[in-house]
């Protein structure tokens, strides 16, 4: 049973919508525990001062915020206190915006909004976000920390997601591989070629098809050594780069996704009820032209 991360109101202008926050991504991971070999107990550790290799105790720690190597500034956290973002149990939206105007890559944390108490307000605005098209962006504060979100509307519910802040966001301009592309030239054969391979690869999105296979690899390796079972690992030998001619790769992966296509059992029982259909009506079209000479022919008698 999932359980509430958050709770408050949707406030916009003098409306005020009674909401509840629940996790939309539940991760998922293998994580290990260090442990000793010679009897297998847990490895703990210990703060200690950097110099002395002494262990200080937690009396004796405090913040502080390096400026340059090796030189720090101490912060109290009773002066940090009064930065604190006030508690609030409100999503404050400011503005509505198309969704498209949105790069993904502000997206960060997702979260299902569900109603609290009384859900017709809940309902009637995500049935008008929905119609509109528009997002709600706002801020909210959960644990002492401030957030930047966009509520948008999705068959009758809504979901909302933290964004990341605009410095936060890495400029791709800082990246000196991507300024190359700027000297990059490609022929029109070339695009219309990825272009017919993108085509052919094209489907709809199925969400369940991708799973982390690592992960189930790792708990099924788990899960046999718990049971005492033996297990040998295959090796993994990394294969060299290879140096390739872009065209005939592109035409090669086209080839063989067309080939996909065609012998996907899919496609041939498509293919065959299509063929089906076809006999059918062409028996049915033959019997009724026999009826019609049939009765001419009585007519004339």
């Amino acid at each position: 049973m999932a359980r509430p991360v958050w709770s408050g109101t949707i406030s916009f202008g003098l409306v005020a919508i009674p909401v509840k926050l629940f996790h939309a991504v539940r991760r998922k991971s293998v994580s290990f525990n260090q442990l000793d070999e010679r009897n297998l107990a847990r490895i703990r550790y210990r703060k200690v001062n950097a110099e002395t290799g002494e262990e200080v105790s937690e009396e004796h720690i405090v913040k502080g915020y390096e400026v340059s190597k090796g030189r720090y500034v101490v912060v109290d956290p009773d002066e940090l206190e009064t930065f604190m973002p006030a508690v609030t149990k409100t999503i404050e939206l400011e503005e509505f915006v198309d969704l498209d105007q949105i790069d993904p890559v502000y997206f960060d944390t997702a979260y299902h909004l569900a109603p609290d108490a009384n859900a017709k307000p809940y309902a009637l605005l995500a049935q008008a976000m929905e119609a509109s098209g528009k997002v709600g962006i706002g801020r909210f504060v959960m644990r002492n920390k401030q957030y930047t979100a966009a509520i948008r509307a999705e068959e009758g519910r809504m979901v909302m997601s933290s964004l990341a802040y605009a410095d936060e966001v890495v400029d791709p301009h800082e990246i000196e591989e991507l300024a190359a592309l700027d000297d990059v030239e490609v022929s029109d054969k070339e695009v219309l070629m990825a272009e017919s391979l993108v085509q052919s690869l094209s489907a709809d999105f199925e969400p369940a098809k991708y799973h982390d296979e690592y992960r189930e690899q790792v708990m099924t390796l788990i899960e046999m050594r718990a049971d005492g079972a033996e297990i040998t690992t295959p090796k993994v030998e990394a294969d060299a780069p290879k140096v390739i001619d872009i065209m005939a790769a592109l035409e090669a992966s086209v080839a063989a996704a067309k080939a996909s296509r065609e012998n996907h059992p899919t496609s041939g029982s498509t293919a065959k009820k299509s063929s089906a259909k076809g006999r059918t009506s062409k028996k049915k079209a033959a019997t009724k032209k026999a009826a019609a000479k049939k009765r001419a022919t009585k007519k004339s008698a």
